[in-house]
């Protein structure tokens, strides 16, 4: 029976917490901050009501088969502090986090061997401790290995697929492109379908061609089709609409600009390729975060 650890039970934790419960063999914790008892998940006009295990105390944990780390990019120092308890010589770590910089963020505490890098696309939201709406199916990327696959494994539900990806780094790149483009939302607070407008489109758009560029020089194979697609479907989104980014803005959370826009700036620099457009975005966001 495979025993999990989710650190960070927010929209995306919540959500693969959710999922991994319906495969009856597996043993599901939470590591958490705030304590709560239910785990409440709203999805397809169904909610489903399941009693977990939340730990707010490290010293309360015991080692696991697999961590699910699930918290903020600049929230990984802190969520490092459960590593040493939820570890034994077996477990592995899967990153399920925004940007392409999983391996590195976590190379100062895990080893690379027992890590597996994840994209996701989850869309879903928390609306209080425990208690997610989800809105559609998941779909995770993730390398295609022998750790990824023993990962994959672990997901039985039909809401879920995890592919196994010859090319992960394409796959990182691509999920990165949207989600550059979607800093101009937090930028002028408005939701997705700002994207409509011609003046927010063209913003958009030097955003990916940016990232397109780096991406490239990182190794990705990107097509410049990404970015009609991508403004597109920002244009047709439902009204109201906000990326993940735009909402921790509007609940006055720390953003994630660096792993969105920054690390862009930052590979740019290291390839010698002009990223202005995404380097003005991360130092807006910054600013806008400590107002």
């Amino acid at each position: 029976m495979p025993t999990i650890a989710i650190i960070g039970p927010g929209a995306i934790g919540g959500t693969l917490a959710s999922l991994l419960l319906e495969t009856p063999q597996n043993t599901v914790s939470i590591c958490a901050r705030t304590p709560f008892e239910q785990l409440q998940v709203t999805a397809g006009g169904k909610t489903i009501h399941r009693t977990v295990t939340v730990h707010t105390d490290s010293d309360a944990t015991a080692p696991v088969d697999w961590i699910l780390l699930a918290t903020k990019t600049y929230q990984v120092p802190q969520a490092a502090s459960w590593f040493p308890s939820l570890s034994g010589p077996q477990t592995q770590i899967a990153v399920v986090q925004n940007g392409v910089e999983h391996l590195a963020n976590l190379a100062p505490y895990f080893p690379a061997e027992r890590t597996v890098p994840v994209i996701i696309d989850c869309p879903a939201e928390r609306k209080s401790h425990g208690q997610i709406v989800r809105h559609g199916n998941v779909r995770m990327d993730i390398p295609n290995t022998p750790n990824s696959a023993a990962f994959a494994q672990l997901f039985t539900d039909p809401a879920v697929t995890v592919n196994l990806t010859d090319d992960w780094t394409t796959a990182a790149w691509r999920k990165l492109c949207t989600n550059a483009a979607g800093a101009i939302s937090a930028l002028v607070n408005q939701p997705a379908n700002i994207a409509a407008a011609p003046q927010a489109a063209a913003i958009m758009e030097a955003l990916i061609r940016e990232t397109i560029a780096v991406g490239r020089a990182e190794g990705a194979a990107l097509d410049d089709s990404l970015i009609p697609a991508i403004i597109a479907n920002a244009a047709a989104a439902p009204e109201g609409s906000m990326n993940s980014l735009h909402a921790d803005l509007v609940a006055r959370r720390p953003m994630e600009w660096d792993a969105r826009n920054g690390v862009i700036a930052r590979l740019g620099q290291k390839h010698r390729i002009a990223t202005p457009y995404n380097q003005m975005a991360a130092q807006l966001l910054s600013l806008l975060e400590s107002q």
